[in-house]
């Protein structure tokens, strides 16, 4: 993990967010892009275009100055981190995915829930785009969330073979951290499960999967999402990782999906990744 983008709307959960980007660049010794993006409205005026040239540099220019408090607020102690301030004008989803393709960033960390403009970007449609077009992983941090390090680290996997591929993303991270993997199989139609079941489970997990720390759990539920924040809320973790395809994600969230109802019930940051679109 060698760059860390992290979009701000300049609110306390953004705030909190970029503090976790912060202790976990450096830990990995990675840098944090620190990103402001702001929309300018539409204006329809018989001004000449010299006047309304200079509203939208006072735009940019309130957004720079914003983002440089920000930023000496909120780095605290951690000015050591090699963080490079960024300004984007335009729709903040659309240019999180643009600079994380142009950096080439490794993860985009941001806040779970928030209000303003970046409510919008993170439950509303400009998430889903987020979340679709982001070529690396998310990490979503809720507004209590506070680094610590990675020791366990849960998977929720439908054990299909995309599922697991995708996970090995996510094995990299364990590694790097030395974390204890769950491999989390809620099954909703099974009631009764025995020792036999979860050596079935392990095994095709190990198949994927070649990292010695990590073990499979199922956990009985009729409602997917019900069963893994049962599971979080009563088995201690650090991090709750899903996969999520990039062409099905607008199908998906159009109704309550799986992803979207655990980032609103859980207090663990959640890592997204995508399984491999055919």
């Amino acid at each position: 993990m060698k760059t860390i983008l992290c979009p701000t709307d300049f609110s306390k959960n953004s705030e909190n967010a970029f503090r976790y980007a912060l202790e976990l660049a450096e830990n990995q010794e990675a840098r944090v892009l620190l990103m402001h993006a702001y929309e300018t409205p539409v204006i329809y005026t018989d001004v000449t275009v010299s006047s309304v040239q200079l509203d939208f540099e006072v735009y940019r220019e309130t957004a720079w100055k914003d983002l440089r408090k920000f930023y000496e607020k909120a780095s605290g102690t951690k000015k050591g981190v090699r963080v490079e301030l960024i300004v984007q004008q335009g729709l903040p989803s659309a240019r999180t995915v643009e600079v994380a393709i142009e950096k080439k960033v490794d993860v985009i960390i941001m806040a779970s829930s928030a209000s303003s403009q970046m409510q919008r970007l993170l439950v509303g449609s400009n998430a889903s785009r987020v979340l679709r077009d982001a070529p690396c992983t998310v990490l979503m941090i809720p507004s209590k969330a506070k680094f610590t390090g990675f020791k366990k680290i849960v998977y929720a996997t439908d054990l299909s073979d995309e599922n697991l591929l995708a996970s090995l993303k996510v094995a990299d991270l364990a590694k790097e951290f030395k974390a204890e993997m769950i491999y989390l199989n809620i099954d909703n139609k099974s009631l009764v499960h025995d020792d036999a079941d979860l050596e079935r489970i392990t095994s095709r997990i190990r198949q994927f999967v070649h990292y010695p720390k990590m073990k499979g759990y199922v956990c009985t539920d009729l409602n997917i999402a019900d069963g893994i924040t049962y599971f979080l809320k009563n088995n201690k973790a650090d991090c709750l990782s899903m996969a999520t395809h990039h062409r099905k994600f607008f199908s998906a969230i159009a109704h309550p999906s799986i992803t979207k109802r655990v980032s609103h019930t859980i207090d663990v940051p959640l890592l997204i990744v995508h399984t491999p679109d055919h």
